[in-house]
C-alpha cells in the first residue's frame, strides 16, 4: 500500500519581496534567510533592521511652554492581525475631546486645536497597518482586540473565507509598496505619518476591501468609498491636486448603488448624496442631476414602503441635503474646507 507526502510550497519570490519590503536591502534578506529561512518572523526582522540601522543624533522636541506628553491628542492600543495573526501591532486613537472636529460637505473630518492639545491630523493616523502581511484598517473592529475585563479576546468581524483569501494577497500589497519607494517599518509603521504615507496606508485598506467586494461582503464597496475621500482629503490639507481620488471615490458610491452593496433605503439616501455632491465638485453638473432624478424616485418608493421610523428619518436627512446642496451649485464657496 503506497503513500502520499504532502508537503507544503513555499513561495520563495514572495517571501523575498516581503522581507525586502520590511528590511530595506537586499543584503540583509540574504543574511535574513541565511539566519532563519524562508519563515516571516517579525520579531527576528526588528533585530536585524535594529542591529544594522545606523545610530542617529538624538533629536529632542521643542516643546512650547507648559507642554508636556500629556499634550498629545493620540494614544496608542495594540491590536491583533485577523489575517496572519502577528500582535502587538500598533494602533492610534484620539483623545476625547482634545480636538475639534469639523467636517466638510461630504462628511469628511478636518482636526482644530481646542486648547492645550497640540493640533494633528489624525486623517494621517487612522490606519491600522499589520506590518507582516500589510492588512490594513481605519476601525479597530477589523482587528482582534483584546477584553481586559472578561480576559478574553475579541474577534474580528470578518469572515475565516475573507480574511484568508486578504492574506493570500500579501504579495500584492508588498509589491505595490515596493514600486512606491516606501519602507514598511519608517514609513507606514512611523507615529507620525506624512501625507504619501497616509494616503498610501488607506491605498492597503482600500485593497482589502476590494478583496471583500470580490467575495460579496456587504459594504465593501461602500467602505472603499469612504477611504478614497479619506485620500482626498489627506491631498486637499496638504497642498494636492483631490480631484483623481474624488473621481474614484464616485466611482466606488456608484458600484456600491448599483451592486446593492450597502442594503437600505438610509444607505441609498447617503450614497446618492455623495454621488450628487461629488459630481457637483468634479463639475460634471449632468451626473449630479441624473442621480437628483434617482433620489426623487427612490424618495417616492419610501414613501410608499412601511419602514422603521428611524431609517425614515434618516432617508430624509440626506435627501434635505442633496436638494439643498443642488440649489446652490452656483455657489463658489460651495465646496471650501470647513473654518472654526
Amino acid at each position: 500500500m503506497g503513500y502520499w507526502v504532502i508537503m507544503a510550497v513555499i513561495d520563495e519570490v514572495g517571501v523575498r519581496r516581503r522581507l525586502r519590503i520590511m528590511l530595506g536591502s537586499d543584503a540583509l534578506v540574504e543574511e535574513y534567510i541565511t539566519q532563519n529561512g524562508y519563515r516571516i518572523d517579525v520579531l527576528k526582522i526588528q533585530a536585524l533592521r535594529t542591529e544594522h540601522e545606523k545610530p542617529k543624533p538624538l533629536h529632542i522636541e521643542e516643546s512650547g511652554p507648559g507642554e508636556t506628553a500629556a499634550d498629545d491628542p493620540i494614544f496608542s492600543v495594540f491590536l491583533k492581525c485577523p489575517s496572519c495573526y502577528l500582535t502587538s501591532i500598533p494602533s492610534h486613537d484620539l483623545k476625547a475631546k482634545s480636538l475639534q472636529v469639523l467636517t466638510d460637505r461630504f462628511g469628511m473630518p478636518y482636526y482644530r486645536g481646542t486648547g492645550r492639545f497640540k493640533v494633528v491630523d489624525y486623517n494621517l493616523h487612522s490606519v491600522t497597518i499589520c506590518p507582516q502581511c500589510l492588512y490594513a484598517s481605519p476601525d479597530k473592529r477589523d482587528f482582534i482586540a483584546r477584553d481586559p475585563a472578561h480576559a478574553r479576546e475579541v474577534p474580528a468581524r470578518l469572515h475565516q473565507g475573507e480574511l484568508a483569501a486578504i492574506l493570500a494577497g500579501a504579495d500584492d500589497r508588498a509589491t505595490w509598496i515596493l514600486n512606491q519607494g516606501l519602507d514598511v517599518q519608517r514609513d507606514l509603521m512611523a507615529r507620525d505619518r506624512n501625507p504619501q504615507s497616509g494616503i498610501a496606508a488607506y491605498e492597503l485598506a482600500i485593497m482589502r476591501a476590494q478583496i471583500e467586494f470580490d467575495r460579496n461582503v456587504p459594504f465593501s464597496a461602500f467602505k472603499m468609498g469612504g477611504y478614497t475621500l479619506k485620500q482626498a482629503t489627506i491631498a486637499l490639507v496638504n497642498g494636492l491636486d483631490p480631484l483623481p481620488w474624488y473621481q474614484k471615490a464616485m466611482q466606488h458610491y456608484l458600484t456600491c448603488f448599483e451592486r446593492s452593496n450597502a442594503p437600505g433605503f438610509q444607505y441609498d439616501g447617503q450614497i446618492l448624496y455623495l454621488v450628487i455632491a461629488l459630481g457637483l465638485r468634479l463639475g460634471n453638473l449632468d451626473v449630479s442631476g441624473t442621480y437628483l432624478g434617482v433620489l426623487d424616485r427612490t424618495k417616492a418608493r419610501v414613501e410608499l414602503a412601511n419602514i422603521d421610523a428611524q431609517v425614515q428619518q434618516t432617508f430624509d436627512r440626506w435627501y434635505a441635503q442633496a436638494r439643498e446642496i443642488w440649489a446652490d451649485r452656483e455657489n463658489p464657496d460651495l465646496f471650501a474646507s470647513p473654518k472654526a
